[in-house]
């Protein structure tokens, strides 16, 4: 057990010194909260606000103004200016997808980001919490075909990309199904289920979601 602890010790204090070292360098033109965790391939701008407790896993870059709520798991993204990311927030995933988010966009409270394959958020978005769902990839084959979960290939769980245009709203509580593309100036209510794509200037809603009415021009 000594012997462990002991070829412990220096990755350890490595780690400690990444860690301190990271915080000097972005606390010049942030606001940081406490025990945050960073990457060392982290990018931060000016004028970002992180909250307590928040884990940067790797391949993240944040432009200026950002806020990243507490308790927060941010990885395999990259957010434009004045974006907002509230509390609890995870990211997670397998396999090689990144996640785009633009300008003036807003995640919500307890959302999920799944970096299976590509989602790629315009601007003017807003993705309201709690609990919903941006899910890229779907295990439905491996339940029924009886598949360890090891394996993660493409025929048993299998992965599709996700985009939603500028100037969307989608409500709490809302599961986003793998390959859907949801069209600029939409509307999807809380609670719903979206499995096929949203045309633009469309308001769609229920489990699955259905077109309520369309929209024209901006909503007053």
């Amino acid at each position: 057990m000594y012997f462990q602890i002991k070829k412990l010790v220096p990755g350890f204090i490595k780690s400690l010194f990444w860690q301190k070292y990271l915080r000097i360098k972005f606390s010049s033109d942030n606001f940081l909260g406490k025990r945050i965790i960073f990457s060392k391939d982290l990018i931060i701008g000016k004028n970002c606000k992180i909250g307590d407790n928040v884990i940067f896993g790797s391949s993240v870059k944040l432009g200026d103004n950002i806020s990243i709520g507490k308790d927060a798991f941010i990885e395999n993204i990259e957010v434009d200016d004045f974006s907002s990311i509230e509390g609890k927030v995870i990211c997670t995933g397998f396999g090689n997808g990144k996640i785009k988010i633009g300008q003036n966009s807003y995640i919500g409270l307890f959302n999920v980001l799944d970096w299976s394959n590509d989602i790629t958020i315009g601007n003017f978005v807003h993705i309201a919490g709690p609990s919903t769902g941006l899910w890229t990839h779907t295990s439905a084959p491996m339940c029924l075909n009886g598949i360890p979960l090891e394996n993660k290939s493409q025929k048993y769980r299998p992965t599709k990309p996700i985009v939603i245009e500028s100037n969307v709203y989608i409500g709490g509580n809302c599961t986003i199904y793998p390959g859907i593309t949801i069209g600029h100036h939409s509307i999807v209510t809380p609670n719903s289920a979206v499995t096929k794509d949203v045309a633009p200037f469309t308001m769609v809603g229920g489990v699955p979601a259905k077109v309520i009415k369309h929209l024209n021009g901006k909503i007053d």
